[in-house]
């Protein structure tokens, strides 16, 4: 029953490519074998999108998973510090679309043989959450924030069902990716990333923490101004600690 990338990247192959030609797409060719489809965008640059399935291979108890990467460069896996590429988890930050995901991959999860014989490990961190070490598990709470998102299969009938699901979605996160589509949470994120690499610039400590604490008090995204504080916590710490 071990279903390999090949498999998968049929299937997926299979459901999209007419969908990506008609809307002017061409195959990405490449040794690694999985989909993938680019087409030029804003001149020179060229709109990329591809699935990319797990290293780690299929499991009897978890079966295996993919992820799906978009980038705009001059050519598809053209290594520049200009290129654009995000995954998706991030690509649909704060869209309904990200919890659509979410609720989906819950309902694969909730049938895996390693989630119906209770194999899944976890092991405890100081701060009361706990890590996945073995195993998946059902994602609770509602997905608004970016995240390294990974689709989860067992069977060729749930690569078929994420097939059907990105054939009436793929293009609309395309555009979503083209046009750099944010909403709040998007550009709550900005603002953050921002903020870090103008601290990440400075090697004065003292400087660091007045653009953290600037930050803190201007930002109106509760997330991302906790994150903030945390840094702030981390390096009062670092700027207290005796020699």
């Amino acid at each position: 029953m071990n279903i390999t990338p090949k498999t998968v990247y049929r299937e997926l192959h299979a459901a999209l490519d007419p969908l990506m030609k008609q809307h002017g797409f061409s195959n990405i060719k490449t040794d690694l074998g999985f989909p993938g489809w680019t087409r030029q965008s804003r001149p020179p640059s060229h709109s990329s999108v591809w699935f990319q399935c797990d290293k780690w291979g299929w499991d009897e108890n978890w079966g295996s998973k993919f992820t799906l990467e978009f980038e705009e460069a001059p050519a598809p896996f053209t290594p520049t510090a200009q290129n654009k590429r995000e995954r998706i988890g991030y690509l649909l930050e704060g869209f309904a679309e990200l919890d659509e995901l979410r609720i989906r991959n819950n309902s694969v999860i909730e049938r895996l043989p390693g989630t119906l014989n209770g194999s899944l490990v976890t092991v405890p961190c100081d701060d009361g959450s706990e890590i996945v070490v073995t195993g998946e598990r059902i994602d609770t709470g509602k997905a608004v924030y970016g995240r390294d998102i990974w689709l989860n299969y067992y069977s060729v009938e749930d690569v078929r069902a994420w097939a059907s699901y990105f054939t009436g979605n793929l293009l609309r996160f395309i555009d979503i990716f083209e046009s750099g589509m944010k909403n709040q949470e998007g550009k709550a994120r900005e603002r953050f990333n921002q903020m870090m690499s103008a601290v990440q610039r400075t090697n004065s400590l003292t400087e660091k923490a007045n653009i953290l604490a600037r930050f803190i008090g201007s930002e109106t995204d509760a997330t991302f101004k906790a994150n903030a504080a945390t840094w702030q916590d981390a390096l009062h710490n670092k700027i207290q600690r005796p020699a």
